[in-house]
């Protein structure tokens, strides 16, 4: 195996094979929102482990507070699967061309939690259509609002069965500690992890952001992860999994691994293969006492 570093105020790192060619999975950290910066290259790591060759776009500044934005975006050209985890993004045109490249190429695409709502132009700008654009037509949802508080996880009814869940031992305890994004999915997706939710106040409340105004309930449950085919015809898995925590439980950890494999069109992981989590443990719930 061979690492190539390149530093110009910023890094790529790019980790090959010796053996065959293996699919060329590239991340694309634009933001430092969950520390994706610290989980984004672990997760390379893991999956070069597992049989995947991962080049990480990973600047030593925050992407979406720097002008200088994600330099490098050009390793999308030789990417085979292209992994997002932004916010909020402003970038400019020799930049942003490049993902929009990607995405029209119609290859795999992945998606992590803020990715949804990965750019911020300003109104009128031309590029203004991504802000919602990306989440709503890469990924197969825009951002809405989010919750607050832990979200409880479970399988989507009927969908156990589906490849990402190879290996994944869920139970009533499964939890992230991410708050629960509410979804706009798009025609044809495939829910495949719920979870849910309340509100700061545990109330009933009417909400009002940028992205509009939400009618929320004291407890909601709404979709964590999802399969589609993009507006291009790109195979996608996305999911609001993403919080620093996911990264040390097991089952969060596979299912997001399991994603990345189905995306590219690779055969998931065996269910005894195993796979290393590289993140904080999530806390465990106490037993009520009687």
């Amino acid at each position: 195996m061979t690492k190539k570093l390149l530093f110009l105020s910023f890094f790529v790192c790019t980790l090959s094979f010796l053996h065959g060619e293996k699919p060329h999975a590239v991340f694309v950290v634009g933001t430092h929102h969950y520390s994706p910066q610290k989980s984004m290259p672990m997760l390379a790591s893991e999956i070069e482990r597992l049989g995947f060759k991962t080049t990480v776009i990973n600047p030593e500044w925050d992407p979406e507070k720097d002008e200088r934005g994600l330099p490098s975006l050009e390793a999308l050209k030789k990417a085979d699967l292209a992994i997002f985890y932004t916010r909020f993004l402003k970038i400019d045109d020799q930049q942003l061309v490049h993902i929009t490249d990607y995405l029209k190429s119609g290859k795999p695409v992945v998606g992590f939690r803020t990715s949804t709502h990965g750019f911020n132009y300003p109104d009128e700008h031309p590029n203004q259509k991504w802000n919602d654009g990306f989440g709503r037509d890469a990924l197969g949802s825009p951002y809405l609002i989010h919750l607050s508080g832990p979200t409880r996880l479970k399988v989507e009814q009927g969908r156990k069965k589906h490849p990402v869940f190879t290996g994944v031992q869920a139970d009533e305890n499964w939890e992230s500690r991410g708050t629960l994004y509410l979804t706009k999915m798009e025609n044809g997706t495939t829910p495949l992890l719920l979870g849910t939710g309340h509100p700061r106040d545990k109330k009933a409340a009417v909400r009002t952001n940028r992205f509009g105004t939400h009618h929320l309930k004291p407890e909601m449950t709404d979709v964590v992860a999802w399969t589609w085919t993009n507006k291009w015809g790109g195979r996608t898995f996305s999911t609001s999994l993403g919080h620093l925590n996911d990264f040390g439980d097991p089952n969060s950890v596979r299912l997001i691994i399991n994603g990345i494999f189905w995306a590219a069109d690779q055969k998931v992981p065996s269910a005894d293969t195993k796979i290393n989590t590289f993140g904080a443990p999530p806390s465990k719930k106490k037993k009520k006492t009687k």
